[in-house]
């Protein structure tokens, strides 16, 4: 049988567990939306949306004809693949806010998400369009799916970069405002 000291440690190791769980999520929430965006925005998704708008199917057809042929496996498989300019965007993300520099993480974490699902979706869209239109549908399209995350890591990179340099000029315009402001006492 418990006793009392025993009963309140226990309690006292999960709440500082618990905090201490809070406190990296709060501290790398950007990992955590990666990787709901890596899970979330995937080649089914887009078929779906494909499916209602060019296909004419209604929501509840197009999510049947978009998941008909769905596995977990072939979905895990694909994800694996998908993960790769996340994965980069996560770790480039990590590193740069262990450094000086931690004031760039929201920018590049933001350009580099865009710059990754512009890819991601738009290589899907056009992989997936000719289900739905009159165009050839070509033999390969299920490697298109390998191929497309692997295009997303420079359009990732360019994504970080753009936003970065327009980040650049204006953290200097707000420090020297902040400075003004400061040196001047009846501001």
């Amino acid at each position: 049988m418990e006793t009392k000291s025993q009963t309140q440690n226990d309690r006292n190791t999960g709440s500082t567990i618990r905090r201490r769980v809070e406190k990296i999520l709060r501290e790398y929430w950007y990992l955590v939306v990666l990787l709901f965006a890596a899970l979330v925005v995937n080649e089914n998704i887009v078929q779906w949306v494909l499916a209602v708008q060019i296909g004419g199917h209604t929501v509840g057809t197009g999510f049947e004809d978009a998941f008909e042929y769905f596995t977990i496996f072939g979905y895990l498989f694909l994800t694996a693949f998908r993960l790769v300019p996340y994965a980069g965007l996560g770790i480039a993300v990590v590193i740069l806010s262990k450094t000086k520099l931690k004031n760039y993480v929201l920018p590049v974490f933001i350009g580099g998400l865009i710059g990754i699902l512009v890819i991601i979706i738009r290589g899907s869209w056009m992989a997936l369009r000719p289900f739905y239109t009159e165009e050839h549908v070509s033999s390969t399209t299920a490697v298109s799916f390998i191929i497309i995350p692997i295009y997303a890591v420079p359009a990732g990179v360019l994504g970080a970069v753009f936003l970065a340099a327009i980040y650049t000029p204006l953290r200097f315009i707000t420090k020297r405002k902040e400075a003004e402001q400061i040196d001047d006492p009846n501001a």
